[in-house]
């Protein structure tokens, strides 16, 4: 039987994390106005701490000389560096139920599935969203929707430096308790590999076939809806 949707993804590498937030937003206007598919990007940033929603005061001199930023997502802080891979679905809600609490569930449910492929039986916490293995976080989970549209996303630590988490209590957490796919299994496992496998676990669970866009394809896309912004 054929997906019943069908949408893109596309691996950008290496971007600033401010960049990358610039071009979420841009992307949920597009992809509410139908100018693009459900779209999963795919990135990984330099050092940098984000605060979400549930994130209360932090001392300044904690982060000093750090980059970081207020968001919209759920969750408190956390950390987003080389070797962790962060993806940002930019989903259409509308149509798959308006179901946030599912979409969470399902986001969890790939990485676990993707993990399996390496040999790892990873799980929930029912207190507390992400992936799990033996009570050590292998990744996070922080999502906001706009008109139902998803952004932020996803960040799974691959060769992450765990010693980056220490400056924080990621997500309330004691920084002790993160863990990466290097430490569970000693495998250097490369970024877009593993994007990979999460985009095939995603389109089983998301029932839709995810095809390959580049920057270009999909730069022709934003110009032709800019172009049309005035008329």
């Amino acid at each position: 039987m054929p997906p019943r949707y069908y949408g893109w993804k596309i691996f950008l590498g290496s971007r600033p994390y401010k960049a990358a937030l610039e071009w979420q937003k841009r992307m949920v206007r597009y992809r509410y106005s139908g100018s693009i598919r459900d779209t999963l990007f795919s990135f990984e940033h330099p050092d940098v701490f984000t605060l979400g929603r549930d994130c209360g005061e932090v001392n300044s001199k904690d982060l000093a000389g750090l980059e970081y930023h207020r968001v919209t997502r759920g969750g408190g802080i956390t950390y987003h560096g080389p070797g962790q891979l962060v993806t940002y679905p930019i989903f259409d809600l509308g149509r798959r139920g308006k179901d946030l609490r599912g979409f969470i569930r399902n986001l969890e449910e790939g990485i676990i599935n993707a993990c399996a492929g390496y040999g790892l039986a990873c799980s929930r916490d029912p207190e507390h969203t992400g992936v799990w293995i033996e009570g050590r976080k292998l990744a996070s989970i922080g999502v906001a929707v706009t008109h139902w549209i998803s952004y932020h996303g996803a960040a799974i630590n691959l060769t992450t430096d765990l010693k980056k988490f220490q400056k924080i209590n990621p997500c309330g957490l004691n920084p002790e308790l993160m863990t990466s796919l290097k430490q569970e299994t000693g495998q250097d496992i490369p970024l877009p590999e593993f994007a990979e496998r999460l985009a095939e676990a995603y389109g089983v669970i998301f029932d839709t076939f995810f095809q390959d866009i580049s920057l270009d394809e999909l730069g022709e896309l934003v110009q032709l809806e800019e172009s049309t912004q005035s008329l």
